[in-house]
């Protein structure tokens, strides 16, 4: 009777489905990695960094300049000369004209170009693995809404056999009444179990349809797509503390991060080191100047065209604040190399208490199927004994209310051990592969 009615809530539940999304776990972390705005934003922050280090912003390349313009006026003039004659010029006009293309090269800056450049470079890396870090975060979470509305569809199917049941025993409670072997209140009370398994129903189906709408959310996609979800979950092979903790040292996100972190504090050591050096510049032009003059110039034309070179050195003797950027710099350094210590301690707790969790929620797990199989026989057994007076109503109702919190408790222990082995992989740096 049991397996009959399994089967037929699952065609019921697969003939109402057919028509629509079925949401696998694989399809919602692709959807999320291509929607997710705390993704995209990341995706973005990477974007920037690339930008920043690349050649363009590496200070190697020249600054090239082309200037012109023109110059007239329109004036009366009055000129006394050294010999004591004088001419006045009412109009006279003056014409000029220039133009000059002027490339600019830092020879030498004391090094600093170059470390910027690879600061650029390692901060390009602190990006990328920050975005990989959000996608980690994104995965996960993903994961977890995923899950839940998983598991509230189980305790939805779960509540809709167990309102089946009460049906049953309430047609049963009114046949022997009818015959004489039930009481009303027997009655009664089937009906009242009745009624709260139905309410239970209703509000499981209200919470799966809020659990639904917010993994619409997770995924950056509308709100009220429907979908159907798959309650399928796959484990990987059972995996080993020794080979977590090996995996956690050495790629852990975090600890990841912070090392970069300290890359960069030894750059900034040097490239505000660099700063006490000499600089040198050089710069190459070619130039035409053109100019038409009025009687009253020494030169009616003038013409002048041609290349220009020049060479500079520039020597700050003394900045005490460059000093105490070094100083500051260092002390950066040391903080950050103090936080990798620490992110490393926490990181190993974390490992552990993770893998414990996990190794417990495979015991779970197993001693939760085994409860199933157990409160499966005895429903079994006290729906043949209820109908044959040998049990109480009680006793049946409380074998049906044992058998739907150990198939409750077998999802939840089912999910739990995946969020658990997620949780591992990603704290040992291997959730992506």
């Amino acid at each position: 009777m049991l397996n009959f009615r399994f089967f037929v809530l699952a065609f019921l539940v697969l003939t109402a489905v057919s028509g629509q999304e079925v949401l696998t776990t694989e399809k919602a972390v692709a959807v999320a990695l291509q929607n997710n705005y705390d993704l995209r934003l990341a995706k973005n922050n990477t974007e920037i960094a690339s930008l920043q280090a690349g050649l363009l912003n590496s200070g190697y390349l020249p600054t090239v300049s082309a200037t012109g313009g023109i110059n007239y006026s329109d004036e009366t003039q009055s000129v006394l000369f050294l010999d004591e004659t004088f001419t006045s010029v009412d109009g006279a006009i003056t014409e000029s004209y220039n133009a000059s293309v002027t490339a600019e090269y830092v020879i030498f800056d004391g090094l600093v170009r170059r470390f910027t450049q690879k600061s650029n470079e390692q901060n390009l890396n602190l990006q990328e693995t920050k975005e990989k870090q959000q996608i980690e975060n994104t995965v996960i979470s993903v994961y977890e809404a995923f899950f839940n509305a998983a598991y509230q569809k189980h305790l939805l199917d779960n509540l809709q056999l167990n309102v089946e049941n009460s049906k049953d025993r309430l047609d049963r409670s009114q046949r022997k009444l009818k015959y004489g072997q039930g009481t009303k209140l027997e009655e009664l009370n089937a009906q009242v179990d009745l009624n709260n398994d139905s309410i239970a129903l209703v509000d499981a189906k209200r919470s799966l349809n809020n659990l639904k709408r917010n993994l619409n959310v997770q995924l950056g996609r509308e709100v009220v797509t429907d979908f159907a979800i798959d309650t399928t979950v796959v484990f990987r092979p059972a995996l080993e503390k020794e080979t977590m903790v090996e995996k956690a040292g050495q790629n852990n996100i975090q600890v990841r991060l912070v090392k970069e972190d300290v890359l960069l504090s030894e750059l900034d050591i040097k490239v505000n080191k660099a700063q006490f050096l000499p600089k040198i510049s050089g710069s190459a032009s070619y130039r035409w100047n053109e100019s038409k003059n009025p009687p009253t110039s020494f030169a009616l034309e003038n013409e002048a065209y041609g290349v220009n070179l020049g060479l500079s050195l520039r020597w700050n003797l003394f900045d005490g604040g460059n000093a105490t950027r070094v100083k500051t710099a260092k002390i950066q350094k040391l903080n950050r190399e103090i936080e990798l210590t620490r992110v490393k301690e926490q990181v190993m707790a974390d490992v552990l208490n993770a893998y414990e969790n996990y190794d417990i929620a495979w015991f779970t797990l197993r001693t939760e199927q085994k409860n199933v199989t157990t409160n499966e026989l005895n429903f079994s057994r006290s729906e043949r004994q209820y109908g044959l007076g040998q049990i109480t109503a009680i006793e049946y109702r409380q074998a049906q209310i044992n058998l739907l919190n150990a198939r409750n408790n077998l999802a939840r222990s089912k999910y739990d051990l995946k969020i658990a082995e997620l949780n591992l992989l990603q704290l040992g740096g291997i959730l992506l592969e």
